[in-house]
């Protein structure tokens, strides 16, 4: 087995056969950039386009992930995660609206900070009227009722330790309340602008009335949910 990376980028995707060449040469010149040992590891959520496992980075381990069936975001992200073996877990859309060259900043931050996750906030978001208006909305609900201290948690753009990743559940809508399940949880976070940019291929899968109906329901079960979460962090063992 290789050696442990430093640096896992865990990549969720379905129907991003454009974008998937671009994505990869970025999170590969980020990563140099940072001078780490590291792994990229992309997610298949049951795409029904045809993709080709090239370009590999020339400089990183590549590992490709298959989801049996097409579920969701949040489980994509999920089994991503628990198979990340870094140190610091890098999250990044693969509609290249996320730039991966903002991820050294986050990570800057949570190491200086002493932080467990950092999200990123989207400055001059490049979506419609609607779903800027939407998520506005969403954010301010989700916020005052969480009290999660987190400006746009539906920003994919995320830099967390590796022992935050894998304290995360496994449930249909959980990458919309990662910030507050990880608070929770006892962990420490925080956040900071990032760029947003326009899809450079592909069109959107998200749908937002049904994203809607969804996220309400979600939420009424972490107001359950975060009240009853450990809270505790397990300290290292003894010698």
């Amino acid at each position: 087995m290789n050696p442990e990376p430093f640096f896992s980028v865990v990549v969720p995707f379905y129907n991003e056969a454009e974008n998937l060449p671009k994505l990869i040469r970025e999170i590969d010149a980020m990563l140099r950039m940072l001078e780490r040992t590291a792994e990229i590891i992309l997610v298949n959520d049951g795409s029904t386009d045809e993709f080709a496992r090239q370009p590999a980075s020339p400089a990183f381990v590549i590992r490709w992930l298959n989801l049996s069936r097409n579920s969701g975001q949040s489980a994509a992200m999920y089994y991503g995660m628990q198979a990340a073996r870094g140190q610091y877990v890098i999250l990044l859309d693969a509609d290249l609206q996320n730039d991966p060259m903002d991820a050294p900043q986050l990570w800057r931050k949570l190491v200086e900070e002493d932080l467990d996750m950092v999200t990123g906030v989207r400055l001059n978001r490049n979506d419609t009227w609607v779903r800027r208006m939407s998520s506005r909305v969403a954010n301010t609900v989700r916020s005052v009722l969480l009290q999660d201290h987190t400006s746009d948690t539906g920003c994919t753009l995320k830099v967390l330790t590796r022992e935050a990743a894998k304290r995360l559940p496994a449930w249909n809508g959980m990458h919309r309340f990662m910030p507050a399940l990880t608070l929770a949880a006892g962990y420490k976070i925080g956040e900071m602008p990032v760029n947003h940019r326009a899809r450079f291929a592909g069109v959107s899968k998200v749908s937002g009335g049904k994203r809607a109906v969804r996220a309400t329901i979600d939420l009424l079960g972490m107001l359950w949910f975060s009240r009853r979460q450990f809270k505790g962090r397990l300290l290292p063992e003894d010698e």
